[in-house]
C-alpha cells in the first residue's frame, strides 16, 4: 500500500487556538467573514474535491478495504475491537467487528441492508427496515454526498462558519431523500471534512450522529480519512487499499443454509 499524510492530517481535528489580542481577533473575524461571502457551496465542494486528489483520482477507485481497531468508552472500561470495512462501487458496504471469537456484521448491497449481532445473542442474519438502513447507504458511497450530489438527488447548501473544537469551519448542508439531511463541515484551510453530522428520520423520529474524521493520507492517489470519532466511539484504521478484487456475495443477504 502506497499512502502519503496529507500537509494538514491530524491537525484538522480539534485543533488549539492561541488567545490573540482584541484588534487581532476583530480583523481574523473580518477575513473569515469577508471569505465566507465570496465563497458558494459549488466552490467549497470544487475545493474539497481538488485538496482529496481530483476526480480523476477518485474514478480510479473501484473498492476500499479497511482494517484496524475500534475502541468504545474509556479507562478502565474501554473495550477494543477488531475492525474490518469493505467498500465497492456501485453501492455496496460490509462492516466487521470482531470481540473474543463474535463478529458483528452490518451490510448494504446497494438494495437493501442486514446485519449479525451476536453480542445481542443474534446469530442469524437480520433484515433492516428502510429506516435502519439510511446510514448504511450513505456509508456504502465510496464517493461522499458532496460529489455528483445532483445526479442522486441531494441539495447543496452553504450555511456560513461554524466553530468546530476550535476551527472556523464551512458548514454545508446536504439535503438527502426522506427529507434527511448531513451537514458536512469543511476546514477552512485545507477544505478537508473534519466532521458530518447526520440527521435522519428513523420511524417517525429524528436520529442525530456526529462524526469527527481525520488523520488523512493519499491512498491510490484519494487522500482517505484513517480516523473516525462518532460521540466517543473511535475507529483507528492502519491500513487502507484500493481496488482490492471483492466478492459481490459479501454484501448481499446471506442464502439459507
Amino acid at each position: 500500500m502506497n499512502t502519503e499524510a496529507h500537509p494538514a492530517s491530524t491537525s484538522l481535528v480539534k485543533s488549539a487556538r492561541p488567545t490573540r489580542p482584541l484588534f487581532a481577533a476583530l480583523a481574523i473575524m473580518m477575513s473569515f467573514a469577508a471569505n465566507a461571502a465570496a465563497l458558494d457551496a459549488q466552490e467549497l465542494v470544487e475545493k474539497n474535491i481538488a485538496a482529496r486528489g481530483g476526480l480523476d483520482a477518485l474514478k480510479g477507485i473501484e473498492s476500499l478495504t479497511r482494517s484496524g481497531i475500534a475502541t468504545f468508552g474509556g479507562g478502565d472500561f474501554s473495550v477494543e475491537l477488531a475492525v474490518k470495512s469493505m467498500q465497492s462501487r456501485p453501492a455496496n458496504m460490509r462492516m466487521e467487528a470482531t470481540f473474543q471469537g463474535m463478529t458483528l456484521i452490518n451490510a448494504y448491497d446497494g438494495k437493501e441492508a442486514w446485519t449479525i449481532s451476536p453480542f445481542q445473542g443474534r446469530v442469524d442474519p437480520q433484515r433492516k427496515s428502510a429506516d435502519e438502513s439510511k446510514l448504511d447507504k450513505l456509508e456504502a458511497d465510496i464517493e461522499g454526498v458532496l460529489i455528483n450530489a445532483q445526479q442522486k438527488g441531494y441539495k447543496i447548501d452553504y450555511l456560513g462558519q461554524e466553530d468546530v473544537d476550535g476551527t472556523n469551519a464551512h458548514k454545508l448542508r446536504v439535503r438527502l431523500n426522506d427529507n434527511d439531511t448531513r451537514f458536512v463541515y469543511l476546514d477552512p484551510d485545507h477544505f478537508l471534512e473534519i466532521r458530518f453530522e447526520d440527521r435522519v428520520k428513523v420511524r417517525g423520529a429524528e436520529s442525530v450522529s456526529i462524526t469527527d474524521v481525520g488523520d488523512y493520507e493519499k491512498v491510490n492517489g484519494w487522500y482517505v480519512p484513517f480516523f473516525f470519532d462518532t460521540q466517543g466511539q473511535k475507529i483507528s484504521f492502519d491500513k487502507i487499499e484500493a481496488n482490492v478484487k471483492l466478492d459481490p456475495a459479501q454484501f448481499a443477504f446471506p442464502a439459507k443454509k
